[in-house]
């Protein structure tokens, strides 16, 4: 037995001549295929984006993070460089003999000052080292120097032991100081900031 379906005949509709039932097929075949293309072509690049997005925001965050630790080191810095500026300008300062000698005079008479050497010390540094022979009345003028070293105007190391050999009233001195200096380019590099 054979079944005889007859599909029904789209009507023929037209206004001005254009077929609209025909039209309205082909337009909801384009919409469709956009829809489709839609799905495949966007879809993936929506995709990248919400997964650019999030590595993004991740990114912002821990860049915020470093910066907000950054700002708090700098603060922390330049705190402590106001604080030790007299140290870091005391750094600069190449070593007088005339004004050493007349610092010192409170304490002691200096009879000789002479450098040994000049070294590099701890990369940014140079080393001087210098023996010096001086007349003291007593061992507390030279404990006195040794504390009126924090306010002088260079960063000066005294070594011990000291020679302290008695003549007559006073006492001849005979100990070892080195002078701390930054190297040029670190001193450049200290003037730039």
């Amino acid at each position: 037995m054979k079944l005889n379906i007859k599909i029904p005949k789209i009507p023929k509709i037209t206004i001005y001549g254009i077929d609209v039932i025909k039209n309205f097929l082909f337009f909801t075949l384009f919409i469709i295929i956009t829809l489709l293309a839609i799905a495949v072509l966007i879809s993936p690049a929506v995709s990248s984006y919400k997964k650019a997005k999030k590595e993004y925001l991740k990114t912002k965050y821990e860049l915020d993070t470093i910066t907000l630790s950054y700002k708090e080191k700098l603060k922390e810095l330049n705190k402590l460089k106001s604080k030790n500026q007299k140290v870091l300008n005391d750094f600069k300062k190449d070593f007088n003999y005339k004004n050493f000698k007349l610092f010192s005079s409170k304490y002691m008479y200096i009879t000789s000052i002479k450098e040994i050497n000049k070294t590099t010390f701890d990369k940014n540094f140079l080393k001087t080292t210098y023996i010096l022979k001086a007349d003291i009345k007593s061992p507390k003028n030279f404990y006195n120097l040794v504390d009126a070293l924090k306010n002088y105007k260079n960063v000066i190391r005294i070594y011990f032991p000291i020679n302290f050999i008695k003549n007559k009233e006073d006492i001849n001195l005979t100990l070892k100081i080195e002078h701390y200096k930054l190297k040029d380019a670190q001193n450049a590099l200290l003037k730039a900031h």
